[in-house]
């Protein structure tokens, strides 16, 4: 014993009864959640069947859930030694199930969903062939703030179940909520969802008898709707990163892909290889109506049902990953996605996908201690960007297969409620389309139309733009402050170990201030070369030497140029070529230039695999020309026409506004054209600046 101790001893932690109960509401998010651990529970005894039943005298309110299924059963040694034991290791210890499926339960409290959603749980469990079934009651009210688990008994009682042939059966009395319809609908789509569409479980099916909604029971299938999407595009992703698959169009096969490189040459998904089926919508009404025909469906029937069962979800040998897919988890960020280019990008509310993964081929994606999604590590980032790139593939054969339209569209629920074209329909049925009435709505639509049509292009640009500019002219301003109080402090600093440090100490300090010095030139010349692209500065036109701008572009990527490898030249008269107009404008088109360049190298040949970049600067009579190309693998030919097109973009996560804004940026001046005769072989693109350049 130590010195000062008065008292020494052991003792035994003893959990409170309430834990269970804390178990069933922090881990079990909602009932629809629980009732999902269940059926799971049933798949992990080896079941081909499990049926869930909502039980009472009145539909609208029942009294009771059952839960059946025919797998294997518990005898009474299971059910003290196995089920008795919250936190059990039995799955941990044994990753496959007698009839060899991969347990989806593996933490031993999937049980406690049963907490979650009544007061009361009468188990009852039978092994073929048995003479009697194990009965087992548990009041979830015994397990109070008071008592103590190891202080609550447990019943159980032998006896015949002639109506129980093998299996379980949980009868779920006095449920803790009232369902309503939304629950129900809720429940069937995460049912629908539950089992991958990858055919991994074939031998596993799922039955729901709603009394109240009779359009939910039966065996849970997703609707027809999700099962003959517009597009379809489904294969697998190597190790390599090479994409092997097809897409369809209406059912129809319209593209093969047999073996497609996605990301940059040499990359590979850390992830591991996964398969991924991907269906989607054009949720316009020119995209819908035929849809709407075929199926007999309205237009907005057909949104709410997407809006249930969109979202990209995760299937892990078989089952689904949650919340992955859920309503409202738009872990892609697809929707934002979708803002920064409306017109090629699917939104979350458009897609609904799958990604098959196993424990096997995927070790790195694992789940979160509470059950819900997965450690987000660097094989979960990877993860994501590699859809994003299978994704990019449909989006690209969408865009063309759409036509194309001036105005852009939108699939933002936010400018679904401004149709009026059911109304207008429904007034030209009752009213006549000459009636004084008809007329009046159907000008309104026109009107309400074109206003909205105006708005949505407003809004995306705003969404992509508005904050950046504030942004730049918030930290040109703010980050002088902080540099100018640096310096100060390392000059005072320098004084001070001027006067304290002997001659070596001040050897071994002064090169470290001299690099500190040097960084912080770095950040100076950096500012002072962005302040010019702050919007109060942007437009305003001054002299100086094209060339001079032309630098310091390249410089601002200078890292990132040396980084990758690629090396970059400026070709220019002797004689300097000044000018007098908004230098900004000009270094926007230069930097979007070696942006472009610097991406479709490394996309090319490869992470610091080098690459050539070169500026041909030439004087014209009335101004100048800059001639821009590199050596990777340039524009294809059915591209070369659209490349202006706002929104259009080759790169996965690419805006399609770079080359729109840069044309637009250009037109007072002169233009910007493709080219396919440049000093290298890669692309090509030729700005001529003729008008108001002060030459």
């Amino acid at each position: 014993m130590k010195q000062g101790t008065r008292k020494s001893g052991s003792a035994k932690m003893r959990p409170r009864a309430r834990l269970i109960g804390l178990i069933g509401d922090e881990l079990i998010s909602d009932e629809p959640v629980a009732l999902v651990e269940l059926v799971k529970n049933a798949y992990d005894a080896d079941a081909t069947r499990v049926e869930v039943r909502f039980e009472g005298s009145d539909p609208e309110r029942p009294e009771r859930i059952v839960v059946v299924d025919n797998g294997t059963g518990m005898d009474l040694d299971t059910v003290l030694t196995a089920w008795f034991e919250p936190g059990t290791v039995v799955k941990r210890k044994q990753e496959r199930s007698p009839g060899g499926r991969l347990y989806q339960g593996a933490k031993g409290i999937g049980r406690f969903a049963a907490a979650r959603l009544a007061e009361s749980l009468m188990l009852e469990s039978k092994t073929e062939g048995a003479d009697e079934g194990v009965f087992v009651l548990l009041e979830w009210g015994r397990f109070d703030d008071e008592s103590y688990l190891d202080e609550i008994t447990i019943d159980y009682e032998l006896h015949p179940l002639p109506d129980l042939e093998r299996g379980t059966r949980l009868t779920l009395e006095k449920l803790r909520k009232v369902w309503e319809k939304e629950d129900y609908e809720e429940l069937h789509a995460r049912l629908s969802r539950l089992i991958s569409p990858f055919n991994d479980v074939t031998d596993f099916n799922i039955f729901l008898d709603i009394p109240a909604h009779p359009e939910f029971s039966g065996e849970v299938q997703p609707p027809e709707l999700i099962l003959k999407p517009r597009y379809l595009l489904k294969g697998t992703v190597d190790e390599k990163g090479f994409f092997t698959g097809e897409l369809q169009v209406d059912g129809k096969r319209h593209r093969k892909f047999p073996g497609h490189k996605l990301g940059e040459r040499d990359s590979e998904p850390v992830c591991g290889p996964f398969e991924v089926e991907i269906r989607a919508w054009d949720r316009d009404r020119e995209g819908l109506e035929p849809i709407s025909e075929r199926l007999g469906m309205g237009i907005r029937e057909i949104r709410r049902t997407l809006d249930t069962y969109c979202g990209v979800s995760i299937y892990r040998d078989g089952f689904r990953v949650y919340p992955y897919g859920q309503k409202g988890n738009d872990w892609l960020n697809l929707d934002i996605r979708s803002r920064l280019n409306p017109v090629k990008n699917l939104a979350n509310n458009q897609v609904i996908a799958a990604v098959r993964i196993s424990r096997e081929h995927n070790p790195e994606l694992r789940d979160r201690s509470t059950r819900e999604g997965m450690v987000m590590n660097t094989a979960h980032a990877a993860l994501e960007e590699w859809f994003k790139e299978v994704l990019s593939l449909l989006e690209e054969e969408r865009y063309r297969l759409r036509p194309r339209k001036e105005r852009i569209e939108r699939t933002d629920p936010l400018f679904e409620a401004f149709e009026l074209r059911e109304t207008v329909q429904r007034a030209r049925s009752e009213l006549g389309k000459d009636h004084p009435v008809t007329r009046l709505i159907t000008e309104a639509e026109q009107q309400i139309k074109a206003g909205v049509e105006r708005v949505q292009e407003v809004y995306s640009r705003l969404l992509m733009s508005a904050g950046l500019g504030h942004m730049v002219d918030i930290v040109i301003h703010e980050i002088g402050a902080p540099l100018g109080k640096i310096n100060r402090q390392l000059a005072v600093l320098e004084k001070d170990l001027e006067r304290l440090l002997d001659n070596e100490g001040r050897k071994k300090i002064t090169p470290r201030l001299e690099s500190i010095k040097g960084w912080l030139e770095q950040i100076h010349n950096l500012r002072q070369r962005l302040e010019p692209q702050t919007p109060a500065k942007r437009g305003r036109a001054t002299t100086f030497n094209v060339r001079d701008e032309i630098e310091d572009n390249f410089r601002l990527y200078e890292a990132l140029l040396q980084k990758q490898g690629i090396r970059y030249e400026i070709i220019a008269p002797r004689t300097p070529v000044r000018v007098k107009m908004s230098r900004a404008c000009l270094g926007q088109i230069v930097a979007n230039m070696i942006d472009n360049s610097i991406f479709w190298l490394v996309r090319d040949k490869g992470a610091g695999r080098g690459g050539h970049i070169q500026a041909r600067l030439e004087t014209l009579e009335h101004g100048f020309r800059l001639l821009f190309s590199d050596d990777g693998p340039g524009v294809p030919e059915e591209d070369r026409s659209r490349i202006f097109e706002p929104y259009f973009s080759r790169k996965p996560n690419g805006m399609g506004l770079g080359l729109y804004i840069a044309r637009l940026v250009i037109e007072p001046y002169g233009k910007l054209v493709y080219r396919d005769d440049c000093g290298l072989p890669g692309a090509c693109f030729e700005a001529t600046f003729e008008r108001r350049v002060g030459r």
